[in-house]
């Protein structure tokens, strides 16, 4: 008798110790193959068309990954600790209603991501099974629609298999383009532009903080006890290693190819890959469906958790889940089948709009968790709508607006280009400045939460466990 795939039954309640399992080094697959998609390799193309010579766009890429990555991992640490979706926890620093504000923002990302990905995933589907797009984008959205379903565990497990393809094909990719004959000519032309470089490093350092809203999600399941330095270290280096492998092959694809890298992406991949195309498309497949598995998966747990705010719900029956998962998958196919051939454009204006507003909910979210509160919250309260947390924080909506405002006079996009943008040549350094007067705000107005002690987080009494909503428990004796 076959056996039966369980689904995940948990979504946005807390995980209690007895559920808890896997080691942290699955953390280095998830985010390593979330990294190396062909998403990536896109961002590390418009290094190249947006100014930056190839040979300088490689430490640019490496720098920004790193930065982000940093801050990006720094939030992964939360998953094992508060044993709690990423945007729940925001709860306490925005309050039960303040924290919808960025869950949308951060359903936004899951929808533009998710719809960037079908767009190309389903380029990859349609060039290795002979039909259109525009139906590979559809069976590409059945298949991350199916995995998100089944939920964590099988997320993760997918993610070993398409890491380890993507870290093999990728660097066949890479060997193939240093070897082209062409490529000396490529890369001696090494002049440095100062401000396409900065632009370089934030569009690097905003395409890993993008996974800032979300990261926690996927290491939440952990045992509390998980070493902090280890949850931090292979997240870190998965996300550092894949983003910087993808777009440094698509910098440099992109400065070899020219138009033709340009006009159709995966297929100029998959022409590099020679004999092994249909190997190449098939890790362009599932590097990008882990991408779009996770944005999936954490815009129903970001719909769902806006949809119980608003209810006053403390929990989300399976079929819900199946439906919110569906409702995201729908919407993103949508807009993926309307997207435009000005694809590379509208993306880099996403990805800067990503930045500018997800970079102070980030300082905020980071302050709040190290320097505030020291890692220490009551869970069951971040459940209740007059908790201690409350309904709104002025102090965090006052430092997040600021935070976003200020860095208007450096934002540099095609939108808007600020003056003080001008004055530096175009380089881009908004997420900065967002970055560090939001944190300092926000801590500067939360002098009477320092002063006040939650009790250490360890395992919850049973009052504890009664307050916090729980689903059906799951099947833990597996490990990943």
């Amino acid at each position: 008798m076959a056996k039966t795939v369980p689904v995940e039954r948990r979504s946005i309640d807390f995980i209690p110790p007895e559920e808890r399992h896997g080691k942290p080094r699955s953390l280095l697959f998830v985010w390593f193959a979330a990294n190396t998609s062909i998403t990536a390799v896109v961002t590390g193309a418009l290094f190249v068309i947006l100014g930056n010579s190839a040979l300088w766009s490689i430490p640019a890429i490496i720098l920004g990954n790193a930065v982000g990555g940093f801050f990006t991992a720094l939030h992964s640490a939360q998953g094992p600790k508060l044993g709690v979706p990423q945007m729940i926890q925001s709860r306490a620093q925005f309050g039960y209603f303040g924290a919808i504000l960025p869950l949308v923002l951060a359903l936004m990302i899951y929808v533009g991501f998710y719809a960037t990905g079908l767009v190309l995933g389903g380029q990859a589907i349609g060039t290795l099974f002979g039909v259109p797009p525009q139906v590979g984008a559809m069976i590409f959205a059945l298949m991350s629609t199916t995995l998100a379903i089944v939920g964590y565990r099988y997320i993760h497990k997918f993610s070993h298999i398409a890491a380890v393809l993507s870290a093999v094909v990728f660097v066949i990719l890479l060997v193939r383009i240093i070897n082209d004959g062409n490529i000396g000519a490529v890369v001696e032309t090494n002049a440095f532009d100062g401000a396409a470089f900065v632009l370089g490093v934030s569009l690097s350092a905003s395409w890993q903080l993008t996974f800032g809203p979300y990261i926690a999600d996927y290491s939440r399941y952990l045992p509390e006890s998980t070493p902090k330095r280890a949850t931090i270290g292979w997240t870190f280096l998965g996300s550092v290693l894949g983003g910087s492998l993808a777009m440094i092959l698509g910098a440099l694809a992109a400065a070899l190819g020219g138009k033709a890298f340009g006009q159709d992406q995966v297929g100029y991949l998959a022409g590099l890959g020679g004999a092994i195309w249909p190997l190449v498309l098939l890790a362009v497949i599932l590097g990008k469906l882990t991408g779009n598995t996770l944005s999936s998966y954490g815009g129903y747990m970001s719909l769902a958790t806006i949809i119980t705010s608003l209810t006053g719900q403390n929990r989300v029956s399976p079929r819900q889940r199946s439906l919110y998962v569906v409702v995201i998958s729908a919407v993103s196919l949508a807009i993926a089948l309307a997207a435009t051939a000005n694809f590379l454009t509208n993306f880099t204006n996403f990805l800067l709009f990503l930045l500018y507003f997800m970079t102070p909910w980030s300082a905020i979210n980071l302050v709040d968790y190290y320097w505030v509160r020291k890692e220490r919250y009551n869970i069951a309260q971040l459940f209740l709508r007059d908790g201690e947390y409350g309904r709104f924080n002025k102090g965090a909506f006052l430092a997040y607006a600021v935070g976003v405002l200020i860095q208007i006079p450096f934002m540099n996009s095609t939108l808007y280009v600020g003056p003080i943008a001008n004055l530096l040549g175009g380089a881009e350094i908004a997420w900065l400045i967002g970055l560090v007067v939001a944190g300092g705000l926000y801590y500067a107005a939360s002098h009477n939460s320092r002063n006040r002690t939650a009790p250490p987080l360890a395992t919850p009494e049973p009052a504890h466990a009664a307050t916090v909503p729980a689903t059906a428990s799951i099947n833990t004796e597996e490990t990943l």
